[in-house]
């Protein structure tokens, strides 16, 4: 097996690195369970054949890994991806959320211009008061999860984000939500 690590900055430049050694991958794997602290430490350190790279945490919009398994099933539970990568220019069905699922299209924009596209599916649980905490909640979070377009695992620095766009109205939006349609 070997890994592909894609980081993509907020210079909106794209690194990426590869491993093969059996040891080396399986430490990288086991670092996913410890995902919520990756943009919360002080450096993120990549060590190479005949370099390293230094990247400063805050700096980081998001970090894909890709293998041949599926490297969903190593993230805790409640990090289990419900957003999925789609082409950018991709046509999608209208978003729709309701008291038991949610499945909408999610454009997610970062400082520096990344944008990363999604498609959004998920059971929806809790009170509305909770589902309101959530929403208003998004950019506080400590990493966010996707599956990527090419079938590995996505991590979303929230800070590194600007703002999000759903494709659909949030039926529990904060309090203090402004009501506007797109001009």
């Amino acid at each position: 097996m070997s890994l592909i690590i894609t980081i993509v900055t907020t210079a909106n430049r794209t690194r990426s690195f590869h491993q093969n050694d059996p040891a080396q991958i399986a430490a990288i794997l086991d670092s996913i369970q410890r995902c919520a602290q990756w943009f919360r430490q002080h450096s993120l350190v990549i060590v190479g054949d005949d370099s390293t790279e230094i990247i400063q945490p805050a700096s980081i919009t998001r970090i894909e890994i890709e293998a041949q398994q599926d490297l969903a099933v190593r993230l805790p539970t409640s990090l289990w991806p419900v957003i999925h990568a789609i082409p950018a220019d991709a046509l999608t069905q209208p978003g729709k959320i309701d008291a038991d699922s949610a499945a909408s299209r999610v454009d997610s924009y970062f400082n520096g211009g990344d944008t990363l596209a999604g498609w959004l599916e998920s059971p929806v649980s809790g009170t509305a008061s909770e589902r309101t905490a959530r929403n208003s909640r998004l950019f506080e979070e400590a990493v966010i999860t996707y599956t990527t377009q090419r079938g590995g695992i996505g991590f979303i620095n929230p800070s590194a984000m600007t703002r999000a766009r759903v494709g659909a109205a949030l039926p529990y939006p904060p309090a203090s939500a402004w009501y506007a349609s797109e001009a």
